[in-house]
């Protein structure tokens, strides 16, 4: 018998820019922002602000060439943006990579990460910011 081993080259996952919800007018209301892979915004409740888009938080991957590879995202209840003693709950992280991402032949990808802003009836005005918040890459 014989024994084999493949090596893969690293996979590395790269910022490019940071997530914005843009700006919010709240109302007596408590709603909901979608912030979408592409930049949109959509809200339930609260008033958005102009320009229309927000910014996706978006990423490059580098390595393997042709290799896939898993995206895991923040669960549920573990991102707040805070501003003193006021937060707000993001959840419902998505990305647009696809059900099965994958390197193309040069071994690079790139990917956005869009999420739901939970605002409460009539939250208190401030500049709001999470802490980091994982976004991890895996080879399949």
């Amino acid at each position: 018998t014989t024994a084999t081993a493949t090596i893969v080259g690293p996979l590395a996952l790269t910022k490019v820019s940071d997530m914005n919800f843009g700006t919010i007018a709240v109302t007596g209301t408590a709603g909901t922002v979608v912030l979408g892979t592409d930049n949109s915004r959509t809200a339930v409740g609260p008033a958005l602000v102009p320009p229309a888009a927000g910014v996706a938080a978006s990423f490059t991957v580098s390595g393997e060439a042709s290799r896939t590879f898993t995206i895991t995202l923040p669960a549920d209840g573990t991102v707040s943006l805070i501003s003193g003693a006021n937060t707000m709950a993001a959840n419902v992280f998505v990305h647009n990579a696809g059900a099965n991402p994958a390197l193309n032949g040069a071994g690079a990808a790139a990917f956005t990460v869009g999420a739901t802003l939970s605002v409460a009836a009539n939250q208190a005005a401030g500049s709001y910011t999470s802490a980091n918040f994982p976004v991890t890459i895996n080879y399949n």
